[in-house]
This record gives C-alpha cells, sequence and structure tokens, in this order.
C-alpha cells in the first residue's frame, strides 16, 4: 500500500511503500501533530509489548462522505462548496502536492476488519 502519512514528515521517497520509515523534523512548524501521532504509537506498541495488552494502530487520512460540514476547511468540503457556489476550485500550493482519499464507509469497514484481525499496525 501506498499512502502519504504525517506522521513520517516529508517524505524523501513516493509513493511511500510501508517500509518507509520516516524524515521526520521535531521542531518544525507541524511537529507537535506529528510528534503527537508518533508518540500515541509509541505508547501503544510499548503497551503491546510490555503488557501484552491487544492493540490496533490504524493511520485514518482525508476521510470524506455524507454529513460532512461544508465550512470544515478541508479539500473535498471547500471544493464542493465551491462548486456548489459556481465558483472557481481553490488549488493550494504548486498544485504538485499529492493526498490519499477514503470514504467514510470504506474507513468503517477497514477499522472494522482491523479490529477483528490479527494484524497489530501501524496499517494505513
Amino acid at each position: 500500500m501506498t499512502k502519504w502519512c504525517t506522521v513520517y514528515g516529508d517524505p524523501l521517497e513516493h509513493p511511500q511503500v510501508e517500509t518507509y520509515w520516516e524524515n521526520v523534523n521535531p521542531i518544525g512548524v507541524r511537529s507537535c501533530y506529528d510528534e503527537g501521532k508518533r508518540t500515541a504509537e509509541t505508547l501503544t506498541m510499548d503497551y503491546h509489548r510490555g503488557l501484552n495488552i491487544e492493540v490496533r494502530i490504524a493511520r485514518i487520512f482525508n476521510t470524506y462522505g455524507p454529513r460532512m460540514c461544508i465550512d470544515d476547511g478541508r479539500v473535498v468540503s471547500n471544493f464542493v462548496a465551491q462548486a456548489l457556489r459556481k465558483e472557481p476550485l481553490t488549488v493550494y500550493g504548486d498544485g504538485k502536492q499529492t493526498r490519499s482519499f477514503q470514504y467514510v464507509s470504506d474507513l468503517v469497514e477497514g477499522l472494522m476488519r482491523l479490529m477483528e484481525g490479527d494484524h497489530v499496525g501501524p496499517f494505513e
């Protein structure tokens, strides 16, 4: 699977394979977000290894679907809102950035399969 994930920071390779482990800037602008995710995963695995607690790690990304707030500021809702208002779609940056998107029912199905399976994680 090749998904971009903020937990790794700005990637040195794209698309990333599951074994790609990181290029992280711990003092960068988004480091609190990145490091918060990394810390949560680290603690989860520590509990799994140290106390034999059954855990799962899922890295959820850019989910869209029914009941999205039209003004939540994410790219899909921004595009939909602009299209409904017949406005030009805003392209941020140079337009070359990539993102992965998932439909909400696919996310729910994936989380259910993850919880029912044996894979610990991380899983994207």
